[in-house]
């Protein structure tokens, strides 16, 4: 009777007792499910869960195109700097251009100097005229050119996204 006793607390589904076996092959075959479910849940978790398939891959950046005042609110003969959009905006008489305050050498951020009227980059010393053409430093082409337009409300509008010709200017 004792033998009996002693084998019912081991045994599976036959006699009432725990739903399997306590054997090696057991243990290691209930690892490896465990295993394998938990992988399949960490894929599953990156593909569905928070940041994954539902979220979209985009960039949050503003928007290319913007407005940057009405004419009237520059100077004539000056040069108006928008570090938050990185542009200058230039104004000679009744003429506006978008130029990019990105160096051409290696992208550092460039400066106006009002006393040389000239474009200098503080880091590697590239220069350019007003009208962002390249005339001395290691800088390999001229500061880019965005277009210009005046939208129905009078006001300027840059569009960055859209380079134009150095000559290219707005005349209002």
């Amino acid at each position: 009777m004792e033998i009996k006793e002693r084998n019912r607390s081991y045994t599976s589904e036959k006699e009432g007792g725990i739903w399997f076996s306590f054997s090696r092959r057991n243990i290691l075959t209930l690892a490896g499910w465990g295993l394998f479910f938990a992988t399949i849940g960490a894929y599953l978790s990156q593909i569905l869960g928070y940041k994954g398939f539902f979220y979209p891959k985009v960039l949050f950046e503003p928007s290319p195109r913007f407005s940057v005042g009405e004419p009237k609110a520059f100077p004539e003969n000056s040069v108006t700097t928008l570090k938050s959009r990185k542009i200058f905006v230039v104004r000679d008489g009744n003429s506006f251009k978008a130029i990019s305050v990105v160096c051409q050498h290696l992208g550092c951020a460039v400066e106006f100097s009002r006393e040389k009227n000239i474009f200098e980059c503080p880091c590697h010393g590239s220069k350019y005229y007003r009208n962002g053409v390249n005339f001395a430093g290691p800088a390999p082409r001229p500061l880019d050119h965005f277009e210009v337009v005046l939208d129905d409300s009078g006001k300027l509008v840059v569009d960055t996204s859209k380079k134009v010709p150095l000559e290219t200017e707005l005349v209002v």
